[in-house]
C-alpha cells in the first residue's frame, strides 16, 4: 500500500498463489490492510485499487465500489 498516510491510499497487488486460494489468505491480508486504514485514515480519505477482471466481488465485500473498464477489470475505490 502506498499513499500520503492521511488522505490518499492505493492498494497494489493483493495476490494469492492459485494453489493456496480459497483458504482465507486473501481475507487475512485484507483484514490487516483494513485495520491499518481504519486506524490511519482521516474522514474523507480515498482508497483506490485496480481489481483483476472478474475478481471485483472480493473487494466489494470490503466496501469498495467498482468503476469498470473493458480491458483491465475494475478500478475500485472507497471514501471513509
Amino acid at each position: 500500500m502506498v499513499g500520503d498516510g492521511v488522505m490518499y491510499f492505493y492498494i497494489q497487488d493483493v495476490i494469492v498463489d492459485p494453489e493456496y486460494q480459497g483458504q482465507g489468505l486473501g481475507d487475512k491480508v485484507m483484514f490487516e490492510i483494513e485495520t491499518y486504514l481504519q486506524a490511519t485514515c482521516k474522514t474523507g480519505a480515498t482508497i483506490g485499487l485496480f481489481s483483476a477482471a472478474n475478481k471485483e466481488g472480493f473487494y466489494l465485500r470490503y466496501g469498495y465500489l467498482a468503476r469498470p473498464t473493458r480491458t483491465l477489470g475494475s478500478g475500485m475505490y472507497k471514501t471513509v
